[in-house]
């Protein structure tokens, strides 16, 4: 039986839909300009680069949720783009801690949201989806409800103070303080309303995890955090799970100086905190040991053991600096930095969002660039992602299934997490970890095309998803696979989406904006994010058909709405589509770079070490032999192996890779420096002995062994520190 809520249920009021950025953005548009005129790094290497603001909102979300000195609970907190995306990031884990302790029946969320946002975020609002799917999850917007509902056939609880005061919450604390002593997880958040601060705060006592929406960037700019006490945190702390499950956003500077600006003022700094924290922005050690204490423990070591936890001085076009030394970002900061790091003009910073609707002005640039005439604001790539798979759910009712290509990589969002288990981005015993799945998903292999004709001739077949190219790995789906999606997609009913997050932007086919476009393939809905950023503000998009809005509008209008309003952000929108239309005409060198690129690829494959390279565009992989790293290495060994070489990379060419995905800018006037570079790194991967890797290797392992002598000093000097002066600053 689902214990979903279908759009007819009443069991969660329908308020008035929230909007994540109600307000002005005048605080976030101070510090970007700021930023931006010093050339501050922003977006970097997504996950494995932590600026010292991470670090300090590691530690001051800590102390706002422990006691306060040492004798409190300890936390460990992970930071993601939005409130949903915290949301998302809590039921994942509950799902995933359940399933892995082997407890009998599936994962059962009871979930108390006034708010009215979780029934959108997980298809519960989807007409008739709930009565196909079991996802396991009640959702209900009433105190009184939830209260009649706890039992012990809930497994787990999470409860949204938005609105609620704290004589309204004491009959909730008393009754999931009795869930807890039965074995219950309890997570407790807050999206938006700052005034629920306080009631927030006296329910962290009985908390298992607590999550925060755009409220902790004073609701003006995507920003989202989830802590865990280390009980729970021990689930996930750990080679693999650290990186694939949880790796932390903390590349996004920006969006660090605003949480550590609103986490100050929630509690002011006492002497010593403040002296901590200077300590964290001045010392790389002393905020390595930070990150082990309070955000992601193993994975601040695995990036630390390959000697990559480098902090940016400087970011400028396509080039880092840290020290004296400058570095060529051939990862234009994994996808965000499409045409270069803080090239934005001070003026258009100031004025974005100020003039009219920025949003239906990105709307149109970007209906002429793909074809699709409207956008479902995002922002971030799984956020685009799961805005997709929903409104597909509702143009199609009655459908529930969604077919992917084996190895596709989405995100973790409520929705896209289910696009990704098959991914290598994650372990083949996480395939089915997170279930019950919000949507049923097939998995074809893009090598059997009779596998595939049998499941197009499925009639439950709401959207079909596609990475053209698989981005992670660089894998090019197959012509014979779109020609065959095409010839079924009409009498079938179903809708194609197109997942452009990394391969768009012009990077997979320098002619054209989206890769689909040169392969004549024409999807009903496209997700975008990274380089729509411009590596300032984080934000996504989907473009869908009139059709598609048409039908979902009828079928379900509300979550239309939602899909429309919920991330709408003019400041962001005005950045995206400046950056847009000065990139159009800024890419006359992307030709000589893809040749480079293909140049520089050919001679690396040569030495031992790797197996073969993909390319695709201005996207590229390099493989590890299997005499290097084994004929099936576990996810945690290939990434640390390539982490490695990648560091080699860096210090003796220069130049800063995703590991071994090269991915440089596709505008902008970088093009001499990024070609002159990828012929460097040719030659020198070309030559790379395997025992230069070895000593890097071991060099690495001693310099984190440093680090974690650095940490248990760090915990003894908090320890008798903490207990002294509590004097705010």
């Amino acid at each position: 039986m689902s214990t979903g809520v279908t759009s007819e249920d009443a069991r969660w009021a329908r308020p008035e839909i929230r909007i994540a950025f109600p307000g002005n953005h005048d605080r976030v548009r101070e510090i970007l300009a700021e930023r931006v005129a010093a050339k501050s790094p922003n977006m970097v290497l997504a996950s494995t680069y932590v600026p010292p603001d991470g670090a300090v909102s590691a530690y001051l979300l800590h102390r706002l949720l422990s006691r306060g000195d040492s004798t409190g609970t300890a936390w460990h907190s992970v930071f993601v783009n939005s409130g949903v995306e915290a949301l998302g990031t809590v039921v994942k884990y509950l799902r995933n801690r359940h399933n892995r302790g082997g407890a009998a029946g599936a994962c059962r969320i009871l979930v108390l949201d006034p708010t009215g946002t979780a029934p959108y975020a997980f298809g519960h609002a989807v007409p008739g989806l709930s009565a196909i799917v079991a996802d396991g999850m009640l959702i209900v917007g009433r105190v009184e409800e939830f209260l009649r509902r706890v039992g012990a056939e809930w497994t787990s609880y999470v409860v949204i103070v938005d609105g609620l005061s704290a004589d309204v919450l004491t009959p909730v604390r008393a009754a999931l303080e009795v869930a807890r002593e039965r074995g219950a997880v309890v997570a407790w958040g807050l999206l938006g309303d700052e005034a629920a601060l306080a009631p927030l705060r006296d329910s962290v006592a009985v908390a298992d995890l607590v999550l925060l929406g755009e409220v902790s960037a004073g609701n003006e700019m995507p920003c989202g955090t989830v802590s865990f006490t280390r009980e729970m945190f021990a689930l996930w702390n750990n080679t693999m799970d650290s990186i694939a499950h949880v790796s932390t956003f903390g590349g996004n500077g920006l969006a660090m100086r605003m949480l550590s600006e609103t986490l100050v003022r929630w509690r002011p700094m006492d002497r010593h905190e403040h002296a901590a924290v200077i300590r964290m922005r001045r010392n790389r050690f002393t905020r390595s040991a930070r990150l082990r204490m309070h955000s992601n423990t193993w994975q601040t070591r695995a990036i630390d053991l390959a000697a990559i936890n480098l902090t940016f001085d400087e970011a400028g076009g396509v080039r880092y600096r840290h020290g004296t030394r400058d570095y060529v970002d051939l990862a234009s900061g994994t996808g965000p930095a499409f045409r270069g790091h803080n090239v934005q003009a001070p003026g258009v910073i100031m004025t974005a969002g100020t003039d009219g609707d920025e949003t239906s002005r990105l709307e149109g640039t970007l209906a002429r660039l793909t074809g699709l005439p409207i956008m479902l604001p995002a922002v971030s790539g799984q956020s685009a992602v799961d805005n997709a798979l929903l409104a597909a759910l509702c143009a199609r009712p009655g459908r529930a299934t969604v077919l992917t290509c084996r190895g596709n990589y989405s995100g973790k969002g409520p929705m896209s997490l289910a696009l990704s288990r098959t991914s290598s981005f994650f372990r083949d015993r996480d395939e089915h970890a997170f279930s019950p799945y919000p949507i049923e998903v097939i998995e074809a292999d893009i090598n059997d095309p009779a596998a595939l004709r049998r499941a197009l001739r499925r009639d439950d077949i709401a959207v079909v998803w596609l990475e053209i190219v698989q981005g992670y790995d660089c894998v090019e789906i197959p012509q014979a696979v779109l020609d065959e999606i095409e010839r079924r997609r009409a009498a079938a009913g179903f809708l194609v989406g197109v997942d452009e997050i990394f391969t768009g932007f012009w990077r997979c086919d320098t002619d054209n904006f989206l890769a689909c476009t040169g392969r004549g393939f024409r999807p009903d809905l496209v997700a975008l994010s990274k380089a729509l950023s411009d590596a300032l503000v984080p934000i996504g998009a989907v473009m869908i058909s009139d059709a598609v809005f048409e039908q979902m509008s009828r079928t379900a209008p509300d979550s239309a709405r939602w899909l429309r309003t919920h991330y709408r952000n003019d400041m962001a929108a005005g950045l995206a589509r400046a950056a847009i239309e000065a990139a159009e005409h800024d890419r006359s060198g992307a030709a000589d770079i893809e040749m480079a690129m293909d140049s520089m690829l050919r001679r690396a494959v040569r030495s031992p070490l790797f197996s073969e390279f993909r390319r695709v565009g201005l996207l590229g992989r390099l493989v590890l032999s299997p005499r290097a790293i084994g004929t099936r290495p576990r996810p945690s060994v290939q990434n640390y192996a390539e982490a490695v070489v990648a560091r080699l990379i860096g210090k003796r060419c220069g130049a800063i890779t995703l590991q071994m995905r090269i991915a440089p800018s596709t505008a902008g006037d970088g093009a001499g420096e990024l070609i002159a570079t990828m012929a460097e790194v040719g030659e020198f991967l070309e030559r790379l002995p395997r025992w230069t890797v070895d000593r890097t290797t071991l060099s690495s392992l001693l310099g984190t062994a440093g680090r974690e002598i650095a940490t248990t000093l760090l915990r003894v000097r908090e320890r008798c520190g903490d207990r002294k002066d509590r004097t705010h600053y």
